[in-house]
């Protein structure tokens, strides 16, 4: 029987892992159309967020793009329109599979899913050092969908066209990476504002980072509440 070194196992698992991570995954072809949704769908009459509604909705956008819907996920995703009324503009949904932080060794990490609708935008923020916690450090992963990560950099020329208008005065950093199924984009450094906007189709992100503390989360946009 062949004998396989360290480094052949561990690139055949890595090619298992890909091969199981698109499993989920239709053909373009056979996917359903994304859902436009209006804002009004997503607030009750008396003016308060339906998480409801917007949970719905993040589960509409995954089944359209073929990505499994676990019950363990329905247990565990919450949802946000970041106090400000405009979900469809501003908002997204999150299941924290990992967010773990080590006292002792002083030492943390984050599993997270991102979920995004059409045009939907993450405000633009930033994650400081937060008593013995050092600034969270962060990557993401595309999916399924597109996404459009906003950092530090030359401003691109379309970046006015994706962040939402109502939006753009709260934002400082126009550098946009987008980012396909596939792809990756990280955070250049510690205590870097960013934000991200999904492409016409929602995005579903992996992502990889250390420790998130709500905490040290700082937002440009005064108004916004969590």
């Amino acid at each position: 029987m062949t004998q396989l070194n360290r480094r052949q196992l561990l690139a055949s698992a890595a090619v298992a892992g890909v091969a199981a991570a698109g499993a989920g995954c239709e053909p373009q072809a056979a996917r359903e159309p994304v859902k436009v949704h209006k804002n009004a769908e997503f607030y009750k009459a008396d003016g308060t967020f339906d998480q409801d509604a917007a949970k719905t909705a993040y589960y509409d956008l995954m089944k359209a793009h073929g990505c499994p819907v676990y019950d363990s996920l329905k247990e565990q995703l919450w949802v946000l329109d970041f106090g400000l009324g405009r979900f469809t503009d501003v908002g997204m949904g999150g299941v924290f599979w990992l967010n773990e932080w080590d006292e002792k060794s002083n030492y943390g990490y984050l599993g997270h899913e991102i979920y995004l609708l059409p045009g939907q935008m993450i405000p633009e923020h930033q994650h400081v050092k937060h008593e013995a916690i050092q600034p969270k450090i962060e990557g993401w992963l595309c999916r399924w969908g597109e996404t459009n990560c906003f950092g530090e950099g030359d401003a691109s020329p379309e970046a006015k066209k994706v962040i939402p208008a109502t939006e753009w005065k709260h934002t400082t950093v126009h550098h946009m990476t987008r980012v396909k199924p596939g792809e990756c984009a990280k955070l250049n450094r510690p205590l870097a504002w960013h934000s991200q906007v999904a492409g016409p189709d929602g995005a579903i992100v992996t992502e990889f980072a250390s420790y998130h503390s709500m905490d040290a989360l700082r937002f440009k946009n005064p108004s916004v509440k969590l």
